[in-house]
């Protein structure tokens, strides 16, 4: 009987704590796989051209395209995961991409009311 009742308390704890797993393993991502961050642009997309050597952080608007530059290395960046937040360049580039700090500030997403 108690076996039992032990068994029924870990099958609920292991019910309960599932979801917060998976959540944790995705680590930056939605449930729908997408980056928090944003996404890669698509191509033909307008976007504002930033060159690293130039500056140390970036203001964008939510939603917005941005292709960065470090030398000859560019990528495209599209910011339209979670807005208000910052953004480490690091987290969304290319490896190797970028060898200084650098950090993206979005902004306010439209949607948001508050």
């Amino acid at each position: 009987m108690q076996s039992t009742r032990n068994l029924r308390a870990a099958a609920l704890v292991a019910l309960s704590v599932l979801p917060f797993a998976s959540y944790a393993a995705s680590g930056d991502r939605f449930m729908n796989g997408q980056s928090i961050y944003g996404q890669p642009a698509a191509q033909g997309a307008p976007v504002r051209l930033v060159d690293l050597g130039a500056a140390d952080r970036l203001n964008v608007a939510y939603g917005e395209s941005v292709a960065f530059r470090s030398g000859d290395k560019q990528f495209v960046w599209t910011f339209d995961g979670l807005d208000r937040r910052s953004v480490d360049l690091n987290q969304i580039a290319p490896s190797g991409f970028a060898g200084k700090p650098f950090v993206v500030y979005v902004g306010r997403s439209p949607s948001n009311r508050r």
